[in-house]
C-alpha cells in the first residue's frame, strides 16, 4: 500500500512541475490572458472607430453639402458659371542682414 501511496505522490509531483514548467504551464496561461485582454481592448477600440466612420459615411452619403465640399476640396470641381482661381505663395527672397549685424560698425560722422 505504501508503494501506491509512493508513487501516486511521485506522479503528482511530475505533474506539478509540468504545471509549473514554462511550456505550456501556468505561467503560460497567464501570458496568453494578458496577450487575450489586450487583443480585446484593440478590437473594442477598432469597433468604436469602424462604429464611427460608418456614422460618418452615411452622413457624406446624405448630404449634399458634404459632397459639394469634398468635390471641391479634393477634385477641384467648380459649379457651372464659376471660376476657380488658384492662389500660390512665392518664396520670399532671402534677407540680407544689415552691416551692422555682419560685424561692421557703422559711425557716424
Amino acid at each position: 500500500m505504501k508503494k501506491i501511496y509512493l508513487g501516486l505522490a511521485l506522479l503528482i509531483l511530475i505533474l506539478q512541475a509540468r504545471l509549473l514548467s514554462s511550456e505550456g504551464g501556468i505561467g503560460e496561461l497567464f501570458s496568453l490572458q494578458e496577450q487575450l485582454a489586450k487583443l480585446e481592448y484593440t478590437l473594442e477600440s477598432q469597433r468604436l472607430e469602424n462604429a464611427l466612420l460608418a456614422q460618418k459615411v452615411a452622413h457624406l452619403q446624405s448630404d449634399i453639402s458634404s459632397i459639394e465640399t469634398i468635390a471641391r476640396q479634393t477634385l477641384g470641381m467648380v459649379k457651372k458659371d464659376e471660376v476657380f482661381i488658384k492662389v500660390i505663395a512665392l518664396q520670399s527672397e532671402p534677407v540680407v542682414n544689415s552691416p551692422s549685424e555682419q560685424g561692421v560698425e557703422l559711425t557716424k560722422k
